[in-house]
């Protein structure tokens, strides 16, 4: 099984499996995918923050002269909501689009009943092992 087997298949099924229209599955996925590659995205920079000799002032030198003295919050927002929507759409028009969906799906549901199952783990375990990268590197990145 792919991942992307996992992921679209995995939300396939579950939605089917409530009477609901199965299809909506792949904005789920899409949605998830595009978590994900936003989280590797977040982690790879603070990485660079954690192990760059002055990344960090470079970083936020940069944002300042950009946002003026904003919040961090505001400029969370500002830089976060249309990096996210770039991702999404970039996800929903190339691996998430109806056509692949369709045939993920299909290649999913061909696999054996005990394969699919692990499906959500498969899908579950890379995106937390993310978010805990996130917040050790986070860690480190304060001083």
């Amino acid at each position: 099984m792919t991942y992307l087997q996992a992921i679209y298949g995995s939300q396939y099924k579950e939605i089917a499996a409530n009477g609901k229209d199965g299809n909506k599955g792949r904005l789920n996925g899409n949605i998830l995918l595009s978590a994900i590659i936003f989280l590797i995205l977040l982690d790879f920079l603070l990485f660079c923050i954690v192990t760059l000799p002055g990344f960090n002032r470079l970083l936020s030198e940069n944002l300042t002269d950009v946002f003026g003295f904003l919040s961090g919050k505001t400029v969370g927002k500002l830089l976060a909501i249309p990096l996210f929507a770039l991702i999404y759409f970039a996800v929903s028009n190339t691996v998430g689009s109806q056509k692949n969906f369709e045939t993920t799906v299909a290649a999913f549901n061909q696999l054996p009943a005990t394969e699919q199952d692990t499906a959500n783990k498969k899908v579950l375990v890379p995106f937390f092992s993310l978010i805990i990268g996130l917040f050790i590197l986070s860690m480190f990145g304060i001083s």
